[in-house]
Order: structure tokens, then sequence, then C-alpha cells
């Protein structure tokens, strides 16, 4: 069963060691490269990104956030970063719960979600979770996004 444990401090290093996997930078790089960068950019925001370690009942294996956006949306982002999870449907397991979480918590119009246009694995994920693509555009660090939407009657 996935679960979701709220970002602390104590959790930098560990994010801190899975920014710096590849299969996690070549999607994931805001430049956060040492604990202090991490501590920093991970502990803005805390009104309006919410943060949160990905686990089942062995193992912390990725990382989640979600932000609230107008007309009643939601936009998420994650990584699995333990490579033995890869391939194996905990991403989709995690984002489908997740769903769940946020359906529970705030009952969103929409859920949208910004993968790079090359990142299949991720795109994949997100289509047997149900999403359904929307367009593609510029994401918010002006890099190109695969612009992924799931509807829902709020």
């Amino acid at each position: 069963m996935v679960t979701f444990k709220p970002l602390e401090e104590s959790d930098y290093q560990l994010l801190l060691d899975w920014l710096q996997a590849p299969h996690i930078k070549k999607w994931w790089d805001d430049g956060d490269d040492t604990i202090e960068k991490v501590t920093k950019h991970y502990s803005s925001d805390p009104d309006t990104t919410f943060r949160f370690i990905i686990q089942n009942s062995n193992q912390q294996f990725g990382y989640i956030q979600y932000y609230l956006l107008p007309e009643n949306a939601v936009g998420v982002d994650l990584f699995v970063a333990e490579t033995e999870y890869l391939n194996q449907g905990f991403g989709t397991d995690a984002v489908v719960s997740f769903i769940d979480k946020l359906v529970t918590e705030h009952n969103p119009s929409k859920i949208v979600i910004d993968p790079a246009p090359e990142n299949g694995r991720a795109i994949r994920c997100f289509e047997k979770s149900g999403f359904m693509f929307d367009r593609i555009g510029l994401g918010e660090d002006n890099k190109p996004a695969y612009f992924m939407v799931m509807e829902r009657d709020a």
C-alpha cells in the first residue's frame, strides 16, 4: 500500500541523494545540488506547495508535491527515486492513491501534470492513472511540457 508522509527537514538529505540520481536529474533538475539549496528550495512556499515522501510498508521510494491553481484545479509533480521501484507499477499506484487524497481533501475540478514530452515512462504512468493529453507548451521553467489533465465533476 502506498502512503504519503509530509516532507520534513529530516528528509532533506534523502531528497538531495535522490535528486543526484541520473534518472531523476534528467527530468527534475532545479539546481538543488547541496543540502543548503535543498533546504532553501523545499522549505519555501509552505502555504502554496504541499510536499510528501512516497512510501510503502517497506521503504521510502519517491517524492510528490501538489499546488493549488485557479478555478479549483490542482497541479501535481512527482518522481520515483528508488530504481527497484521503476517499471513495477509503483508510480501508477502512487498517482492513483494521491489523486484519491486530493479528491478527499480538495475535491478539485481538474488535476494537471506536465511531464517533459520526451519522458515516455512518466507519460505512460499518467495515462494509466487516468490523465489525458491536453497540449504541448512551456512549463513554469520555460522548458517544453506535455500538459495532461484529469477532468472531474467536483
